[in-house]
């Protein structure tokens, strides 16, 4: 009877929830059953095309997509049966095995989460803990940009972020870029005496394999007299292919840091929306740099130095609309207690100031003014010229300080709150699952990992609470969108298979 032996061939593209879900009941009856023997063959979506024709053409079928499920006969399994897709796979379970499987399209999204997941630890867990331990990979998708120049050096220089070899930064722009990255690649080379590296990869699959940490710079901007929804379905096509990467070639622990010009909270929600692979709480968008752009001249305006103000909180769902608070910006204020020795000195004596203890005040605790900054506004365009400042300083120092926090080797944390762009979690009155700018501290949970949360006792922005619920408003008909892209772009690729 061992001539009679069958087993079933089961192909189809990696992240195709389909595919998966036939591999993982394939995986299980053939746990249980002695005679149900299979094999699967997992190609990436940017190969599967290629595989598919040389396949069909080797045995005469006429097959279009993900799965193709054959059977192969005999020992020496030369006998080839074609099946057919996953339709004709259920219909032969059904026929000779009398199972009915169905599972909606929630619990397929599920399924395939795990999956992914799981076949991405048992990967990691195939690699030597010396290779993984080796250093910390770093991937700069739009690297063209002109912060990049001061942006590599920092991470580099950013101690925290070091594993046993340091850093290896991963650079990718465009090809009409590519001579901004070689002067980047030039510069790299002299910081770090030789523990660090920088690398220029061809494609984002090359840079995303293995990947710690990815920060993403580019963006589309809005052309003249284009629409809306035609610039945002651009950016929507756009993040929709990272994510497809993204689910095929990252790990599962990769953190994803947005800093683009334009639309970065939007990004993040396409790729919660997108991406099987990553933990919600591993999307960020870096916000901070809007109030350090804010911060020095806002601070000089008043005749005051920088040195014990904290950065302005900053809302919004930025790349659309944002505000930043600098009502409730914190400053560090030095106050002193008179001790009893103080207090008995007679009048003709010279009162010591007593002890001295620092506090944290909001800057405007005792103002009178409700709108103290109001006319700051006329002359920050002019302060700012004199200064020479430029955006990059304050966004590489904000992706830097964030990682810092991220990857602080100290054992204590969430002593510090920081503004980013987060999944909401309902605080604020922000919808549950919004990317939306905040207040926010590191928390670590049971597990070891470190997630950033709304901290919920942070005073509502000092606006008009129209005002704040028009940010969100806008936040929500904007996400809302991914929905119709998401549709349209799936309904043109169906067409094209």
């Amino acid at each position: 009877m061992t001539t009679d032996r069958c087993l079933i061939v089961i192909a189809g593209i990696l992240e195709d929830c389909t595919f998966n879900h036939i591999c993982f009941v394939a995986k299980n009856l053939a746990a249980i059953l002695p005679n149900f023997h299979y094999r699967s063959i997992s190609k990436s979506s940017a190969k599967w095309d290629c595989w598919l024709k040389e396949t069909c053409d080797l045995y005469k079928w006429t097959h279009t997509k993900s799965p193709l499920i054959w059977r192969e006969i005999g020992l020496s399994r030369t006998h080839i049966n074609y099946i057919g897709g996953s339709f004709q796979f259920w219909e032969l379970l059904h026929k000779y095995y009398n199972i009915s499987l169905y599972l909606n399209k929630e619990e397929l999204d599920a399924l395939q989460a795990d999956l992914l997941l799981a076949r991405n630890i048992e990967s990691q867990r195939s690699k030597p803990l010396q290779i993984q331990e080796k250093y910390r990979l770093i991937m700069i998708i739009g690297s063209g940009r002109s912060m990049c120049l001061d942006l590599v050096p920092q991470l580099l220089m950013t101690k925290e972020l070091w594993l046993t070899q340091g850093i290896v930064i991963n650079l990718y722009d465009e090809p009409g870029c590519f001579f901004k990255l070689k002067r980047i690649f030039k510069d790299a080379r002299t910081t770090g005496a030789g523990l660090n590296t920088v690398n220029i990869v061809e494609n984002i699959a090359d840079g995303l394999k293995n990947c710690d940490i990815l920060i993403y710079l580019d963006s589309l901007v809005r052309e003249e007299y284009e629409g809306t929804d035609n610039w945002l379905q651009r950016n929507y096509k756009t993040i929709a292919n990272l994510c497809t990467q993204i689910n095929e070639y990252a790990p599962s622990h990769m953190k994803v840091i947005f800093c683009s010009r334009c639309l970065p909270c939007f990004y993040a929600n396409i790729m919660l929306e997108l991406v099987t692979k990553l933990s919600s709480t591993n999307i960020v968008v870096a916000s901070a740099h809007y109030g350090l752009e804010l911060i020095y001249t806002f601070v000089s305006s008043f005749g005051l130095t920088q040195q014990n103000f904290g950065c302005p909180p900053v809302w919004g769902f930025l790349g659309i609309s944002h505000f930043v608070d600098v009502h409730h910006m914190i400053q560090k204020c030095d106050v002193y207690y008179p001790n009893k020795r103080a207090l008995n000195l007679n009048e003709n004596m010279i009162l010591p100031l007593g002890i001295q203890h620092s506090e944290l005040r909001w800057f405007f605790y005792m103002a009178h003014d409700k709108y103290p900054y109001k006319n700051y506004f006329t002359h920050k365009a002019l302060l700012r010229y004199q200064m020479g400042r430029s955006e990059d300083f304050p966004k590489c120092r904000a992706i830097c300080d964030l990682l810092k926090l991220w990857y602080s080797k100290k054992e204590s944390i969430g002593d510090e709150i920081i503004s980013l762009g987060i999944a909401s979690d309902g605080s604020f009155g922000i919808p549950k699952g919004l990317v939306f700018s905040q207040p926010v501290y590191l928390k670590e949970c049971d597990d070891g990992l470190r997630i950033w949360v709304p901290f919920k006792d942070f005073p509502m922005p000092n606006m008009s609470l129209s005002i704040f619920q028009s940010l969100i408003d806008t936040a929500i008909y904007i996400k809302k969108k991914i929905t119709e892209f998401k549709n349209s772009f799936d309904a043109t690729n169906f067409q094209l298979i």
